[in-house]
């Protein structure tokens, strides 16, 4: 058994929590803020709340694989909804309103441009195509080397690699809102449509396939859920505890400073966004300026 200090308490940081404790070690969460939640946190003013970070509800599917790693339902939690509309594209002239299945959203881009809908059906499938592979073989994996995207369903489709979502789109798709439409859900991998693989076109699967939910109570029933399943693992959560500083020995991360007291550990892990985590360490080991 490990000795484990988490620093934050988004999704990242209790995911992470939840399988080292189920895997037998003693995990101890610090969080700066008074509630945990990182993003998703929650905001409780005048009578109103409201989500902080996250308002869609997309893959369902990952959190239900998460769950299920614990023998968990996601109803064993919460209840969710899925939404009808999915949601609303706002245009300086007009918007697109995004149904609640496929067959809807066809007919939606069928009426905007003649043709559009035979060619978002097969867009799509290949989307699909694209999330099964995503999903089943490359998200998984640990994410230390270019080579995990090497799989023998990737090389039969490496044009998808080198040709971008813009560049697939405008393949079949000429009106501007089309196009718009199409090239959004990317943007939550925090890329550039013109920058970005076509094979990434799973994340309009997610959209238009799988479509758009949300918790009964709002998103921070999620962090709730997990809150629930790591504190029933064994998991130590410490709010208003801000870390200082990763304390490192011989070029090895043995602990953190909370608050001016040292807190010793065999693995420091940090679910805080990169460069936050990189100020916590000296100047010498940090992998950019």
């Amino acid at each position: 058994m490990k000795q484990i200090s988490i620093i934050g308490s988004g999704f990242s940081a209790l995911s992470a929590a939840c399988y080292l404790a189920k895997a037998g070690h003693s995990v101890d969460l610090y969080e700066k803020n008074n509630t945990i939640g990182g993003r998703a946190r929650q905001l409780k003013r005048e009578g109103f709340t409201f989500d902080m970070g996250p308002s869609w509800y997309w893959m369902p599917d990952i959190f239900d694989k998460f769950f299920a790693d614990f023998d968990k339902k996601t109803s064993d939690y919460y209840q969710l909804d899925k939404l009808s509309p999915a949601y609303k594209v706002y245009f300086n002239e007009g918007h697109l309103t995004i149904g609640d299945s496929l067959k809807k959203i066809i007919q939606a881009f069928e009426e905007i441009e003649a043709g559009s809908g035979a060619k978002l059906d097969k867009f799509i499938a290949e989307a699909q195509d694209h999330y099964r592979i995503a999903i089943d073989k490359i998200v998984l994996r640990p994410g230390l080397s270019p080579l995990e995207l090497v799989t023998s369903e990737t090389i039969t489709r490496v044009d998808r690699f080198f040709r971008t979502i813009s560049q697939r789109v405008r393949r079949d798709f000429k009106n501007p809102k089309l196009i718009a439409t199409l090239e959004f859900p990317v943007l939550f991998l925090g890329a550039k449509p013109n920058q970005t693989p076509s094979f990434y076109s799973f994340m309009n699967f997610a959209d238009f396939g799988l479509g758009t939910w949300h918790p009964k109570g709002g998103m921070y029933e999620i962090v709730l859920a997990m809150e629930n399943l790591a504190h029933s693992l064994g998991v130590k959560m410490h709010t208003n505890s801000p870390v200082d500083k990763i304390i490192v020995q011989d070029k090895k991360a043995i602990g953190i400073s909370v608050k001016g007291k040292d807190i010793l550990s065999d693995v420091v892990l940090s679910g805080a966004d990169y460069h936050h985590s990189e100020t916590l360490l000296d100047t010498s080991f940090r992998q950019y300026s």
